[in-house]
């Protein structure tokens, strides 16, 4: 009888033991629920729903991959003579002063720039700014083609600046950058909503017969689940199934449906952010190098910043 007391305390115990370490272990991957917690998490879910100001510079800063400060020289009789007689690309030389953002290995560059026709009216197809700093210094913004090559992202209102906002975009890009370095998502990433939820997702995002309806199941979790979407999305591994369809909902898409090829979890979860948010930081929707995904995720987390901090 004594014996099986005894055993029976040392189950017992063991069972206690075990308990609470798998407690511990969950309090680890769950949020803080305090109150301040909450309503920074409520506060941050507003923002994505409201939009930021489409004044914030910090936003087409993160958005672009390449920042230069120096001069444009275009030929304007090209210019002209493509605009009234069709739309073509035009090459303008860019002679690079200072690198602010990016890794350009030449003083002198090519940019590829699309000329609209007359009657075009996109919003891209103003390019008044190339007249008007032609030949003076300035700050431009620049992305890389999808088989090289340097554009203006079309995606920005404006991607040609005055010299003398140099200093401002030097300021935005060292901000940027401490955020980074200092890793600030780790403060916040322990206090936001729905993390075990969304880390569930990914795990069956790795399951072929689970692995679209993961994707589907996250993105109608919506703003939600962006917090814990963005702390989690730093993730290499192979999905399940590498094809993703999701709806277009922009007023001029001239296809019902967008369908993307991702490779591992982060880009599935680029994708997804992108159909939620409208934000994108970096075209990995179909794969990418390991330094886009690694600024696409910088991009993201300079988001989450502003989130909880704006």
């Amino acid at each position: 009888m004594f014996k099986l007391k005894q055993n029976f305390l040392l189950i017992f115990t063991a069972f206690t033991i075990a308990v609470g370490i798998a407690a511990c272990d969950s309090d680890k991957n769950e949020p803080q629920n305090t109150p301040e917690n909450k309503a920074a998490f409520e506060k941050a879910i507003k923002k994505i729903s409201e939009g930021f100001p489409k004044d914030a510079p910090w936003i087409s800063i993160t958005q672009t991959p390449y920042i230069l400060a120096g001069t444009f020289q275009v030929d304007t009789n090209e210019f002209k003579k493509i605009k009234k007689e069709k739309g073509d690309y035009i090459e303008i030389d860019f002679a690079v002063d200072t690198i602010l953002k990016g890794d350009v290995p030449s003083k002198e560059i090519i940019i590829n720039k699309y000329i609209c026709r007359q009657k075009d009216k996109a919003p891209y197809c103003n390019d008044s700014n190339l007249f008007l700093f032609n030949s003076k210094k300035s700050v431009i913004f620049l992305t890389l083609g999808p088989s090289g090559g340097y554009y203006f992202p079309n995606r920005l209102p404006n991607s040609i600046f005055p010299e003398a906002d140099k200093v401002k975009i030097k300021e935005e890009i060292a901000k940027q950058n401490e955020i980074i370095a200092n890793k600030a998502h780790e403060n916040i990433c322990p206090t936001v909503q729905h993390s075990s939820e969304v880390r569930s997702l990914i795990e069956d995002m790795l399951i072929t017969s689970k692995a679209t309806a993961a994707y589907a199941k996250l993105e109608k979790m919506g703003i939600q689940a962006v917090p814990a979407t963005i702390c989690l999305m730093d993730d290499r591994r192979e999905l399940a199934v590498k094809g993703i369809s999701l709806e277009n909902k922009s007023p001029k898409a001239w296809e019902a449906m967008r369908h993307y090829g991702p490779e591992v979890v982060v880009d599935v979860l680029e994708a997804i952010l992108n159909q939620i948010t409208g934000k994108s930081f970096g075209f990995i929707h179909n794969g990418g190098t390991e330094e886009e995904r690694a600024n696409t995720v910088n991009g993201w987390r300079i988001y989450l910043w502003h989130l909880f901090n704006d």
